[in-house]
C-alpha cells in the first residue's frame, strides 16, 4: 500500500494552522465556497471561513468595548458552528485519507480495489453530508459576526 505522506503533511499543516488563518476575511468565505468545485475545495473553503470568522469573533468578544449583547450572540452562534466545524475537520480528514487509499490501490488486486472504492465512496457521502450540515451554522456564525460589527 502506497502512502502519500506529502499530502498528508499538507493536510495537517493546512488543518493545524486553519484556526490562525488572520489573512482570509470572512466576507470572502462565501464567494470562495462558491467557487469551489470539489467536495475538499468546499471543504476547506467552509473550513478556512469558520476559522477567520472565529478569529475576528474572539477579537470583538475579547475587546472591553463590545456590548454583552453582541458578546452573547456570538458566543451563542460559535457554540453551535464549532461542533459542524469539528464534524466537518473529520469528515475532511477520513476523505483525504480514503482517497489517498484508493489511489494507492489503483494496481492492486480486484478485491483492494473495491473495498478501497467502498471506502472512498463512503468518506465523499460523509463529506457531502458534513458540508451540508456545516452551513446554516456556519452561516449564522457570520451573520452574527456581521451584525456585531
Amino acid at each position: 500500500m502506497r502512502r502519500h505522506p506529502l499530502r498528508a503533511a499538507l493536510l495537517a499543516i493546512a488543518l493545524s494552522v486553519t484556526p490562525a488563518c488572520a489573512a482570509f476575511r470572512a466576507a470572502d468565505a462565501v464567494n470562495t465556497v462558491a467557487a469551489a468545485e470539489t467536495a475538499d475545495q468546499k471543504a476547506y473553503a467552509l473550513l478556512l471561513g469558520y476559522a477567520a470568522v472565529l478569529e475576528e469573533a474572539t477579537d470583538i468578544v475579547a475587546d472591553p468595548e463590545t456590548p454583552p449583547p453582541v458578546k452573547t450572540a456570538l458566543a451563542r452562534a460559535e457554540r453551535i458552528a464549532t461542533p459542524a466545524a469539528d464534524m466537518l475537520r473529520v469528515a475532511f480528514a477520513t476523505y483525504l485519507r480514503a482517497r489517498a487509499d484508493y489511489e494507492a490501490q489503483i494496481g492492486a488486486d480486484a478485491s483492494r480495489r473495491e473495498r478501497a472504492a467502498a471506502a472512498f465512496v463512503l468518506a465523499a457521502q460523509a463529506l457531502d453530508e458534513a458540508i451540508t450540515r456545516a452551513r446554516d451554522p456556519f452561516a449564522a456564525f457570520t451573520a452574527a459576526l456581521k451584525q456585531s460589527r
